[in-house]
């Protein structure tokens, strides 16, 4: 939980002694007036009034930093949440009366000098209005931002093993486990449309939290400025797409000026964090850079502050720290905002909390490698990418780099089929692996196959994987592979056991001549079959799927990552070129837990159910048989069909 510093309990942790910075009393503001050193730095926010002038710095153009000056409008109490003040100023000079606060400039230090000519720092550039006439936003108190250091130490994070706390599950009984649908959360609801993972969807809403879009659609409220994430390489159409994932996470996508000159490369070296500077996170490296751009507000030895606001606001994180340079500001009637880039990974970023965040200089976290490779008109392609790991961003940034590299010279063919393989390695919990081919649905089933895995294991209560690896093989032909059942019709309907029973069905095929043609599918019932009437399935992966999950439910209840990663490589081994044909048995068995028990007599079965256990639940099995065709199966039907031993003929 973050930390909430006020004007009437302001409270100042220890930085760095090396640099003589004592604790100052909670709810003693005068206390810091005893300290000479963080006297002379800071400015606490019951000094400053309104009328007051000062100065800001801010990189609007490479990496030179400028000054900009402003007024104090006000001081607002509690003006963004429980006991959290702000600052409101109004800034002029580097051409914000034209193009009003920017975008980018969170975290710019505001500094007032004080009677004794003390450069004294108030806070940083933190908040704003969408389509503001004026250069007028608000600034975080900086005694609101010391203490991220002190909170948010590396030191006193909690172990990867202990459950996750983020995303709205409550706790759980691990016996019981948690079904699967529950778990995918927001993943499934926004990102598996076309995809195998669709037949989760059964109408529940989400229970996992769902974080504030930063793009300011309210304008008339005073919120944290957009944090930009530059993007060079990505067109016009891509970047559209993209933008509501990167909203969900909490980041505004903006198009950016193209790579790092490489005058200012070789200056790179050259370039520190200091306040004013950029800081910058580099997000995605390699064939595509996508980089998130602020400002550096303080620094203190090894420890950095900046952006005076959070980037998800999750406590704990591990982002690489880098230095930048800013291509351009961007005006913009709506919010205008800077084209940036990164320049030189410099440290890690472990504190992110809603007054800002927090970094060590010095060694940078572990980054994934994705490797993606595309076959088509133009033969084999391949593109290399180095993605940040973090549980919110990183599934967006692989879809990313896979979008990239599909879409890096043409969309889709009109008529196309896809077919691709996945293998995303999750260190020593194990692989996902899958392949799949779909027709006439673009790529937004191989986003599904990526997407619902990568987010469901980085985010559960049972902890947080991480993505060590990720390869991606895509081949894009310009032909349709799609057909619809049109009709389906059983022979007979009555059967002895042992017969075979035959469905003839005529397809609608998609974008191909004949438009309608005719096969067979068969299945074998069994020799010692009982008497009665059975429903028979016949359809497509999808269909497959429901039915497994309907007849037995205790495969997609999960109690631990292991589970999670089970259930997912089991929907990745079913392909949606076959027709799938399900017979539901008679017999009734239960499972406790994960475990089936299909032979125990039914006086036993009837003691567990009555037993109250949460984790007994009862199944049927089916013989399933699946026929392999050169089309991505669509639709389903259903038949009864009666079993009779006496049969006569």
């Amino acid at each position: 939980m973050r930390n909430l510093c006020g004007s009437s309990r302001l409270s100042f942790l220890s930085l760095a002694v090396r640099v003589g910075l004592a604790i100052l009393a909670a709810g003693a503001p005068a206390a810091m007036a005893e300290q000479p050193d963080s006297a002379s730095r800071y400015m606490p926010i019951d000094e400053i009034e309104r009328g007051m002038t000062g100065f800001g710095r801010t990189v609007v153009e490479g990496t030179r930093i400028d000054t900009f000056e402003f007024e104090v409008l006000s001081v607002m109490r509690n003006a963004m949440e429980a006991s959290q003040d702000a600052i409101l100023i109004r800034a002029s000079g580097l051409n914000l009366e034209h193009s009003g606060i920017v975008a980018g400039m969170s975290g710019s230090p505001c500094y007032i000098v004080d009677d004794q000519g003390r450069e004294r720092l108030i806070g940083a550039v933190a908040f704003g209005w969408a389509m503001s006439k004026d250069p007028i936003c608000g600034v975080q108190p900086i005694g609101q931002m010391i203490d991220i250091a002190e909170t948010r130490d590396p030191a006193r994070r909690p172990r990867r093993s202990e459950p996750a706390s983020e995303g709205g599950f409550e706790s759980s009984p691990p016996s019981l486990g948690i079904p699967i649908e529950r778990l995918a959360g927001d993943s499934i609801d926004q990102h598996v449309r076309d995809s195998r993972f669709s037949f989760l969807v059964d109408g529940t809403p989400s229970e996992a939290a769902r974080p504030v879009s930063p793009t300011m659609h309210n304008v008339q409220t005073l919120q944290p400025l957009p944090i930009p994430v530059a993007v060079a390489g990505l067109d016009a159409r891509t970047l559209n797409l993209l933008q509501p994932h990167f909203e969900t996470a909490g980041l505004m996508l903006v198009p950016s000026g193209g790579e790092v000159p490489d005058d200012q490369k070789a200056a790179s070296e050259e370039v520190i964090l200091e306040p004013g500077s950029v800081l910058s996170i580099p997000l995605m490296s390699g064939d595509l850079n996508v980089d998130a751009v602020g400002t550096c507000t303080d620094v203190i030895g090894d420890k950095v502050l900046g952006f005076g606001h959070g980037i998800f606001s999750r406590g704990f994180v591990e982002l690489p720290l880098a230095t930048g340079t800013i291509h351009s500001v961007i005006p913009s009637v709506f919010l205008s905002f800077k084209a940036g880039a990164s320049l030189r990974t410099v440290g890690t970023i472990f504190g992110d909390e809603q007054t800002g965040i927090f970094g060590l200089q010095g060694e940078a976290p572990p980054r994934t490698p994705l490797e993606v490779t595309v076959r088509d008109v133009r033969g084999e392609l391949d593109y290399r990418y180095e993605l940040t790991r973090d549980t919110r961003i990183t599934p967006t940034l692989v879809l990313m780099g896979v979008m990239s590299s599909i879409m890096n010279r043409s969309d889709l063919p009109e008529d196309h089929t896809v077919r691709y393989s996945v293998r995303v390695d999750f260190g020593e919990l194990g692989t996902f692996r899958t392949s799949n081919f779909t027709s006439q649905t673009g790529i937004s089933g191989l986003f599904g196959d990526l997407f619902v895995p990568l987010s469901m294991l980085m985010r559960t209560p049972f902890g947080q994987a991480q993505v060590t690896r990720a390869v991606v093989e895509v081949d894009v032909e310009p032909q349709a592979a799609a057909a619809t059942m049109h009709e389906a019709r059983l022979r007979r309907n009555v059967f002895r056991p042992g017969e075979t029973v035959s469905v003839d069905v005529q397809w609608l095929n998609e974008q191909a001549y004949p438009t309608y043609t005719r096969e067979t599918y068969a299945i074998d019932l069994p020799q010692d079959l009982p008497d009665g009437t059975y429903e028979l399935l016949i359809g497509s992966a999808m269909a497959h799927l429901s039915s497994l999950r309907e007849r037995r439910p205790y495969e997609w209840y999960a109690t631990s990552l292991e589970d999670i990663l089970t259930i997912m490589n089991n929907v990745g081994t079913v392909q949606e070129n076959r027709v799938y044909m399900h017979l539901k048995l008679p017999d009734v068995g239960v499972s406790i837990g994960r475990t089936p028990m299909p032979n125990l007599p039914s006086f036993r079965q009837k003691i567990l159910a009555d037993s109250g256990r949460g984790d007994v639940r009862p199944f049927r099995d089916a013989i399933v048989v699946e026929h392999e065709t050169d089309f991505v199966v669509r639709g389903q039907r259903t038949f009864a069909i009666q079993v009779e031993r006496k049969l006569a003929y």
